[in-house]
């Protein structure tokens, strides 16, 4: 159940269109009142669902809205939240039980379905913004957020447990604290890392997932008491590119293999990729430095910016150390020589991850930015990329009996049924199943309250409904008139 909203990382990307809506820095949020009360405000943008069994579902967004239907979606009510920040996730542990956070960190809990809902507060500290919460069970959840936040409860939200990731010292970013950090951490405050956490998924009180920003994916088995990381597999890697003897020039006849990565590098934004410079014996005792190995890596840095890959893409692995005070160079050197001059090029995954779920104790989907599509076979010990079929950014994806199914920006959806070899376009006429033809704009969540109950939500109020395992969808909201508040749970 993901629910991604960031400024800092997606306004630099051009807010991607819906979440120009959510953060300060891309504009504004309007606090005036739009509805009556219990009816619901058709405008209201959607960027979260949970449903329970086939009638009850709650979707959440815009100005704190909260939907409910307990009806399968015949009638609805407009739920009074108490806030009117944005809430980017939204889930129940059943019928009454349930939890809503978003923008600024709030959170809030309701024990009656959502009739009424009281303000929790979470230590979130430095964290600004929380983007998703899963409700185990009636008493027990997860929440994460921005700089590393995770937070859990046992007790039904009366104290929260900040369990955040932490900087120490054997941390790869340690090296880069500044002064007044490091006295900080010499007093022994606790320095938060600087990632955010996009989604949090358990289907049991022990496993469970999170996802987030720069393939960051973790596994528990223990309830969260520890987390390890998952690993994405990836299909690219590049060879040696080998240089003359004594030379850190680019060799003409190695510009095609430079090339050629870059298109790769042009087609998958999601990579980095980390140089390393390599010396031979040779070289060693004729300069008697390893500085060579660093100007071979400096050129090729130079050769792919030049060709448009950005700078933040690439990073010089093993440099030599200009302050060489307590550091056994010659151990070093000969971590760097090679039987040819050479430079190595080591491929990172950092796809941006919103949306992690899965179907059981092994099987997992998470969707991305830029079309990626990443699924687990093994609990989420590993990840294989799926071929999704897009370039535009996936939001959220679900299990739908034999299906898989997924939702993003401009209108996207996609569906497999061989379990992700192929994805088809809902609704076209060269692909499959059934959708309204008129929706164009984005869908942020999708789940499924059974195997073959589904629900969709997203701009403008979106919100469809599938009974067949997500291969044909029914548009329940918006509708012409303003809905009263009858039934839904009154």
């Amino acid at each position: 159940m993901s629910r991604l909203f960031i400024a800092r990382r997606l306004c630099a990307v051009g807010c991607l269109g819906l979440f120009a809506l959510l953060s300060s820095g891309c504009v504004e949020e309007s606090y005036e009142e739009k509805y009556a009360e219990g009816a619901i405000d058709l405008p209201d943008d959607l960027y979260a669902v949970t449903a329970i069994g086939t009638e009850h579902m709650w979707a959440g967004g815009y100005f704190g809205a909260i939907y409910r239907t307990t009806d399968g979606g015949k009638s609805w009510r407009k739920l009074d939240s108490l806030t009117d920040q944005s809430i980017y996730d939204i889930d129940f542990a059943d019928e009454k039980n349930g939890w809503a956070v978003g923008r600024r960190g709030f959170v809030i809990h309701t024990t009656d379905g959502g009739d009424t809902w009281e303000p929790q507060s979470i230590p979130r500290k430095p964290a600004q913004h929380l983007f998703a919460i899963t409700a185990i069970d009636a008493n027990t959840a997860w929440a994460v957020g921005d700089w590393g936040g995770r937070y859990f409860t046992a007790d039904a939200g009366k104290t929260w447990q900040d369990r955040s990731f932490l900087l120490t010292e054997d941390h790869p970013s340690f090296k880069y604290l500044s002064d007044d950090e490091l006295d900080a951490f010499e007093r022994g405050e606790k320095l938060y890392d600087d990632v955010f956490l996009n989604d949090v998924f358990f289907v049991d009180q022990k496993l469970g997932w999170m996802a987030g920003e720069y393939g960051h994916i973790y596994r528990t088995e223990d309830g969260g008491e520890t987390w390890a990381r998952g690993q994405i597999v990836g299909t690219v890697s590049f060879d040696e590119i080998v240089f003359p003897q004594g030379e850190k020039k680019v060799p003409k006849e190695r510009w095609e293999q430079i090339f050629a990565a870059t298109k790769v590098l042009e087609q998958k934004p999601y990579l980095r990729i980390e140089l390393e410079g390599l010396i031979t014996a040779q070289e060693l005792r004729a300069r008697g430095d390893t500085f060579l190995a660093d100007e071979r890596a400096d050129e090729i840095q130079k050769f792919l910016e030049n060709e448009g890959i950005n700078q933040d893409r690439i990073k010089i692995k093993n440099a030599t150390p200009l302050d060489q005070e307590g550091v056994d160079m010659k151990a070093f050197a000969e971590h760097k020589l090679s039987p040819v001059p050479a430079l190595r090029i080591q491929v990172i995954e950092t796809p941006f991850l919103f949306d992690v779920k899965f179907k059981d104790a092994d099987n997992g989907l998470i969707a991305g930015l830029g079309g990626v599509l990443l699924r687990s076979s093994d609990g989420g010990r590993t990840w294989n990329y799926l071929p999704s079929g897009s370039k535009q950014a996936l939001f959220s994806g679900v299990f739908a009996e034999s299906n898989l199914v997924v939702v993003g920006e401009k209108g996207v959806r996609r569906i497999s049924d061989d379990g992700g070899a192929t994805f088809s376009r809902l609704g076209d006429e060269d692909g499959k199943g059934r959708f309204p033809a008129d929706k164009h704009g984005y869908f942020r969540d999708v789940i499924c309250g059974t195997p073959s109950v589904c629900w969709m939500v997203g701009a403008a109020g979106n919100v469809l409904r599938s009974t067949d395992a997500g291969l044909s969808w029914f548009e329940i909201l918006p509708q012409p008139e303003q809905i009263p508040a009858t039934g839904a749970g009154e």
